[in-house]
């Protein structure tokens, strides 16, 4: 009966130790040296505005019944400001400029602009072109809302993250998420991207510095970001059941032993 319990601990403690997984497996970029020219990260890539994005249109002019044409803010008696008008997601979705199925926003007095297939930057152009034909001296501003993305999978607070930057980057993405749980496996995160043409995905290996020369290293908005969980968490939940059940029959042997004594 000692003998048993002896050889039950002695089970125990091996698969203790086996289950325990190498710090190594757990960091990002193994390979990474003073010199990284491999690893170079890519250009951040231009978004190019389609259907159903949600834009953010300012008009300012001297003349004050111009600017409160286009933003509720700076109507008369509203003082909520700009950071109520587009502070919530839902704010953003009813003051904000959505796409249409033809890659429009419509505009007071301007009417319909089209929007699609331009970045951010070309887009101001084509919307500051039509108001110019309606007010000389009004200056636009224009700025893409629907800038989200989706981490799933072995991260601490997976959801969705609203970004206002100009670019993001898996490292970013992970941040937000509150990085990566015990059970991740950094060689298989997967990015899915929405385009024009259906989805793409692309697989990185966060061990190694050429990740960062990927195209999907910089996120874009609607992306999402999956961290699958390594194949050593199976092993570590079947160790955890076996080792209680081992342990309740030890104890359960070392009860009775005791009691024959």
């Amino acid at each position: 009966m000692k003998n048993f319990f002896l050889f039950g601990v002695s089970i125990l403690l091996v698969l203790n130790f086996s289950s325990c997984r190498s710090t190594k497996n757990m960091r990002y970029f193994q390979d990474l040296s003073s010199e990284v020219q491999n690893g170079k990260p890519s250009k951040a890539p231009d978004y190019l505005i389609k259907a159903d994005d949600n834009l953010y249109v300012d008009v300012q002019s001297m003349n004050q019944e111009v600017s409160q044409l286009f933003s509720t803010s700076k109507t008369s008696g509203y003082s909520g400001g700009t950071q109520s008008e587009y502070g919530q997601v839902s704010s953003q979705y009813l003051n904000g400029y959505q796409v249409n199925k033809r890659g429009m926003i419509l505009l007071p007095v301007i009417g319909e602009v089209n929007v699609a297939g331009l970045n951010e930057e070309t887009a101001r152009d084509s919307v500051q072109k039509r108001v110019g034909e309606y007010f000389k001296d009004a200056t636009v501003k224009v700025k893409i809302m629907t800038y989200k993305v989706t981490v799933l999978g072995e991260v601490r607070n997976p959801g969705v993250y609203y970004n206002y930057n100009k670019s993001m980057t898996v490292l970013d993405a992970l941040g937000l998420a509150s990085g990566t749980t015990d059970f991740a496996s950094l060689k298989k995160v997967l990015v899915v991207r929405t385009t024009t043409t259906g989805s793409k995905s692309y697989r990185l290996d966060m061990t190694e510095k050429n990740m960062m020369a990927s195209d999907a290293f910089y996120l874009l908005p609607n992306d999402v970001l999956y961290i699958e969980p390594d194949k050593y968490i199976n092993s570590t939940l079947n160790n955890t059941k076996f080792s209680l059940a081992l342990a309740a029959i030890s104890t359960t042997i070392l009860i009775l032993s005791y009691i024959n004594k």
